[in-house]
């Protein structure tokens, strides 16, 4: 068995020279790709974060791995580009504080292709804290996106602990690609058909031995902590559900309240 570790981040590599070369002429500064499970994002860009022994710093570009069942390779790959920007920006522009998305970086997202919105949508804002995006019909993104996915195929790994909970970059699920074909041989028709439908479709539907949404809910479910209150006392205890526990003050019952 070839190694999990290389394949995987030999993939995320090659997909960050893919785009840097594609969208940004091969200007962008080598960087340090890791994954990270943040809670509630699909990637983030840090600046400066890693160092070697010679004291060379490089940026980071994190993608978070509990995401990708809940999306298709396409927003995966949406992910990674979102964060090159900030990195050009970071390199190239003027940021403004940590985490706003600014006009300067949401007119680069427009020129490579990928529309910043507020909702993930058509109409939403292009500016702010919390900003998604969509690829724009025709535009760079997309045609490097399917160059990339025709040579690579789909990743070779993925979580099999889905994040239970939407991340705070709203994606367009149902995005249709605009079909472009010309009288190609039937073969090459059929090629890109199964492209389009590898883009689109759900990588959990892709990998065969996921942990169910249920089971995963269960799971954390029985993690959650209820609430116990001495009536007399008025002191609190938590724990989990089911406790029988007695008051050392007064031995009165503890009674046991919503989860929190």
């Amino acid at each position: 068995m070839k190694s999990p570790t290389h394949s995987f981040y030999r993939y995320l590599d090659a997909a960050y020279d893919h785009f840097n070369k594609a969208l940004f002429n091969g200007r962008l500064p080598t960087c340090l790709l890791t994954v990270q499970r943040e809670k509630n994002v699909m990637g983030y860009f840090s600046a400066n974060r890693w160092t070697d022994p010679q004291g060379t710093v490089v940026h980071e570009i994190a993608v978070n791995p509990a995401y990708f069942a809940r999306h298709n390779l396409l927003e995966v790959m949406q992910t990674i580009v979102h964060e090159m920007v900030h990195n050009w920006q970071h390199c190239f522009g003027k940021p403004s504080r940590n985490g706003y998305h600014n006009k300067e970086w949401a007119d680069k997202m427009d020129q490579i292709g990928l529309m910043p919105s507020s909702t993930g949508l058509p109409g939403g804002k292009r500016t702010g804290q919390k900003i998604s995006d969509f690829p724009k019909k025709g535009g760079a993104f997309e045609r490097a996106a399917r160059a990339f996915i025709l040579k690579s195929k789909g990743l070779p790994w993925v979580d099999r602990f889905t994040a239970l909970t939407p991340s705070c970059q709203p994606r367009e699920q149902n995005h249709v690609w605009e079909e472009d074909l010309d009288n190609s041989a039937m073969e090459e028709r059929i090629d890109d058909e199964s492209l389009t439908a590898l883009l689109h479709c759900p990588i959990s539907k892709l990998f065969s031995d996921l942990v169910p949404s249920e089971q995963l809910q269960l799971a954390a479910r029985k993690k959650v902590k209820s609430r116990y209150t001495c009536a007399h006392c008025q002191t609190n205890v938590w724990g989990k559900s089911n406790l029988k526990i007695l008051c050392g003050e007064c031995g009165a019952v503890y009674v046991e309240h919503e989860a929190a």
